[in-house]
């Protein structure tokens, strides 16, 4: 195994082991077609209350989360899933209907190192007196006799106490770590526009810290247009977000790359750079629910507009580059987007840090997460009640 295969040392945080939960899926459906390759689709494992991420941790076995119940698993190549391995007993849920709360758990990602220290980290919802709070954990992944444990789990982020708020939605979620180690995390603007250009709040932007959870030495200093809101916050990297749940470090620039989602269409992709901010709710290509304008269009000076704006409403969740030597050498460097709205994949080609081209390949299921697995297949994670992890290779 490629993660830390030590004997788990006890502690309280040490839950259940991996064992097998659910019979292999293992179901084909049609395959889909690209501009490049016929794409064989298989069902690997079923039965997920929407999951939202997954990590690898060897060539075979994952991490993956389940959005509304707040549980960590463990999935492997041959469709067999575990019961909980973690499961966050403070989950904040907004009460109502699903597609009203965004809440519960979001991603799950490796450390850089993690086949030398086996740190997991996974981002949710935190119910606190002050409603919720991102939160960031993280673990220690250990094997012993074939039991995968996520254990000796601590706090690297809460959200202070004055951004917390118990509205349902945009929450982001996203992290990723960049190439000299350092952890970005997204988070939402919670439904309030103004937030997104509030230096004094963590909510509208991307935030960069330590792999510990300090705020990051090299951050920049934003002005608090209003001292009565308080000091900019150090966490800061960049400002002017909505509802970024797509972030990705370009493996060979060690970039930042998001996209956020639109209002009612909008949505964008930005190249994110330590002090921009990015606009919201001011410049955007989208419009509000109700048919009424938004912001000043996309340029505004102060602010950097989009990269790229969809001509279609995405909803992008899950974001990936395609690797030298995966399956897909046709698509090497390109960047992969899920698509909640548009069920699929969008493979975005780029040149000199422009969009040169742009594909839909549709797969019939809201995708949340894209990751190019260890096999160099495309693995996907599907946002629904009845929850999937898809693996798609081409034919032949």
């Amino acid at each position: 195994m490629k993660f830390a295969s030590r004997a788990a040392m006890a502690s309280p945080f040490v839950l259940l082991a991996f064992a097998p939960a659910l019979a292999p899926a293992r179901a084909e459906t049609p395959a889909v077609e690209t501009e490049h390759y016929a794409l064989a689709v298989e069902t690997v494992i079923d039965g997920l209350e929407h999951p939202w991420a997954l990590a690898f941790i060897s060539d075979d076995r994952f991490l993956v989360t389940e959005r509304n119940g707040g549980a960590l698993r463990v999935g492997h190549r041959d469709g067999t899933l575990s019961e909980p391995i973690w499961q966050a007993d403070d989950l904040f849920r907004y009460e109502g209907e699903t597609e009203r709360s965004q809440a519960g758990l979001f991603d799950v990602t490796l450390h850089p190192r993690f086949e030398e220290n086996g740190l997991a980290y996974v981002s949710y919802s935190r119910a606190t007196p002050n409603g919720a709070a991102m939160a960031v954990i993280r673990g220690t992944v250990t094997e012993e006799d074939g039991a995968v444990r996520f254990g000796d789990v601590e706090d690297v982020f809460v959200m202070k106490e004055a951004d917390r708020d118990s509205s349902g939605l945009h929450f982001g979620g996203r992290m990723a770590f960049d190439g000299d180690g350092a952890l970005h995390l997204s988070i939402g603007e919670r439904r309030n526009l103004e937030r997104a250009q509030d230096a004094s709040d963590q909510a509208g932007s991307v935030l960069r810290m330590s792999d510990a959870g300090e705020p990051h030495g090299d951050n920049p200093t934003f002005e608090v247009d209003d001292p009565e809101k308080g000091e900019p916050d150090p966490y800061l990297f960049s400002i002017g977000h909505r509802n970024i749940q797509a972030l990705a470090i370009h493996p060979a620039t060690n970039e930042l790359w998001a996209a956020d989602h639109g209002p009612d269409g909008g949505d964008e992709i930005n190249l994110l750079v330590a002090g921009n901010n990015y606009g919201w709710p001011f410049l955007t290509g989208g419009q509000d629910y109700s048919g009424a304008p938004i912001g000043v269009g996309l340029g505004r000076e102060g602010m950097v507009s989009p990269v790229h704006v969809f001509g279609e409403t995405v909803a992008p969740s899950g974001l990936t580059f395609v690797p030298d030597g995966s399956a897909f050498a046709d698509w090497s460097g390109d960047m992969l987007i899920g698509g909640l709205v548009t069920e699929g994949v969008v493979r975005v080609r780029l040149e000199g840090g422009e969009v040169a081209g742009e594909e839909s390949i549709e797969i019939g299921r809201r995708v949340r997460d894209v990751a190019i697995g260890p096999d160099g297949g495309l693995w996907l994670v599907t946002d629904e009640p009845d929850g999937a992890v898809l693996r798609l290779a081409p034919q032949g």
